[in-house]
């Protein structure tokens, strides 16, 4: 397979990772993945890896290969794993499963280097983008999202955003100062993500309450994910929709009476997604933020443009449902 600038993958349910030319719509590679059904992929910064998270191995491709065997096989997890990512110098990888755990992988040992052990089944994870915070972000099935210190292998801080409520997903800002949550209510909830190191206490890490809002009105929320440019915030949900949301902060007049002004942080509705017929489980930005791909149960694809709300092209191939994407069209 030549390489190309773009690179777009998909899977789900029919055993077939299926990669695409973007821009024609058409189906340039499939690979069979007979083992189990692929539940999370994501690619590595330099587009050169593809890992495929099932049940209850990850697998490792080489994106311009044109063998149908994976380049490396990661075993350890005991059941369906649910989450799958890279550090950005594509070295290590973190992963999460229904076995209760968050492994730490070293990509060229091909080893398990960590793991974290959760109590509850883990739905989602997301790595600092400043790999010398060492830090990830989980949810899990019980409704807790935790900030972990992968290295030290201990929980740093936790927060319950609704009692009782599992935790579908979970995102970190570019910038690091943020992280959201999507729960199986539809609400969403955003946290400032506080770092502190002092002679005293060490380093400290916190999670403050920012904003939460009603993102899909009861449907759970099954991924949340940020733009590269932190602009906008993506949620998707069993409601058939993906939604685009911007966060933003105004001055409102204090509620005192004081005539002072205090700042309101809420989030606006840029666009609703409306295309699928079924769940939409999964999308990815394009690097520049001005495009999102989204992926449903109804077996399509769909590219859409983020600044006008409208769909461009839609993917069709997959025989079942498609419950997850991989998306790298950087350049540089």
């Amino acid at each position: 397979m030549e390489e190309s600038p773009v690179i777009l993958v998909t899977a789900g349910y029919d055993h077939t990772i299926r990669m695409w030319d973007a821009l024609k719509s058409t189906c340039t590679r499939t690979i069979p993945y007979t083992e189990s059904q692929v539940n999370r992929m994501a690619l590595s910064s330099d587009k050169h890896y593809l890992a495929v998270a099932g049940n209850p191995r990850v697998s490792l491709y080489d994106v311009f290969g044109t063998s149908e065997a994976p380049v490396l096989n990661l075993d350890g997890h005991k059941a369906n794993v649910t989450a799958v990512e890279f550090t950005q110098d594509y070295k290590f990888l973190a992963t999460s499963s229904e076995d209760k755990t968050i492994r730490w992988w070293d990509i060229y040992a091909g080893s398990c280097k960590r793991v974290l052990d959760n109590g509850s089944i883990v739905n989602d994870i997301a790595i600092h983008p400043d790999s010398r915070q060492e830090l990830i972000a989980s949810c899990d099935q019980k409704g807790t999202v935790r900030i972990w210190s992968w290295r030290r292998q201990e929980i740093m801080c936790q927060v319950v955003p609704q009692p009782d409520v599992a935790v579908r997903s979970v995102a970190i800002s570019p910038n690091g100062q943020l992280v959201v949550a999507g729960n199986n209510m539809g609400q969403v909830f955003v946290y400032r993500l506080v770092v502190e190191t002092s002679p005293q206490t060490g380093r400290t890490v916190e999670l403050e309450p920012y904003i939460n809002f009603d993102a899909h009105d009861g449907y759970k929320i099954t991924r949340v994910l940020f733009s590269s440019s932190g602009l906008y915030l993506a949620t998707c949900s069993s409601d058939r929709s993906a939604k685009l949301w911007q966060l933003s902060e105004r001055l409102i007049p204090a509620p005192d009476g004081s005539g002072d002004e205090v700042i309101q942080a809420g989030a606006e509705l840029v666009h609703s997604l409306n295309y699928h017929q079924r769940w939409v489980w999964d999308a990815a930005f394009s690097s520049d933020s001005g495009y999102l791909v989204t992926v449903s149960t109804d077996t399509r694809a769909a590219l859409w443009d983020v600044s006008s709300g409208e769909i461009i092209r839609e993917f069709k191939g997959h025989q079942k449902g498609v419950v997850c994407v991989a998306l790298n069209d950087a350049t540089g």
